[in-house]
């Protein structure tokens, strides 16, 4: 079983020589959650590929100790491919919103990638980019790039949280200057694509 070690972060800008390695198109829903685990299932498509994807994944605290820094998420992750029949089963019993997003995957230094996640749906105009280390010490070391914004960190924007919110509640949580950044770097994104 996997560690997965994130830091999460606004976006300023999209600079023009970002190369995107990857685009997908994911739904997403949970399944279960409790204070230590949530189960997920996932359908990834990659536009250039032509092909589809589905994915169970269970994410638990397991023995990680937090504290009250939420500006690393940590959990174990197991993930299992399932079928198209089994996804469109288990996305029947969903106990939260469904979240579309489109996500670039880009490398940075360090063979570290940053997935920046576009929003839609409830979540229109949301953005955010996400980066996985493989140990804690790297993660808590990392200095992140001028374009990247403040830290959202894991309390209030993990996709778990968003995907239990309705849209009043996530744009309460957002600011207009926020919303207004975040819609300049999607037109810089959809530009580049």
């Amino acid at each position: 079983m996997k560690q997965e070690i994130e830091r999460k972060y606004t976006i300023k800008q999209f600079p023009e020589e970002l190369k995107i390695d990857k685009i997908l198109e994911i739904e997403q829903v949970y399944l279960y959650r409790d204070n230590f685990t949530n189960l997920r299932v996932r359908k990834i498509i990659k536009p250039k590929e032509g092909t589809r994807q589905y994915i169970y994944t269970v994410k638990t605290k397991g023995d990680i100790e937090y504290t009250n820094n939420y500006q690393i998420g940590r959990k174990y992750e197991v993930e299992n491919e399932i079928t198209e029949e089994e996804y469109n089963e288990l996305k029947k019993k969903k106990l939260s919103n469904i979240i579309n997003k489109t996500r670039l995957i880009i490398p940075i230094e360090q063979e570290l990638k940053v997935e920046i996640d576009v929003y839609y749906g409830y979540l229109e105009g949301l953005l955010t980019a996400e980066i996985e280390f493989p140990n804690l010490e790297m993660a808590n070391t990392f200095k992140k790039p001028n374009w990247l914004g403040e830290e959202l960190g894991y309390k209030e924007f993990s996709n778990r949280r968003l995907a239990e919110m309705t849209k009043e509640e996530f744009l309460s949580k957002v600011t207009e200057e926020f919303m207004n950044t975040n819609k300049k770097v999607i037109e810089q994104i959809h530009k580049k694509l």
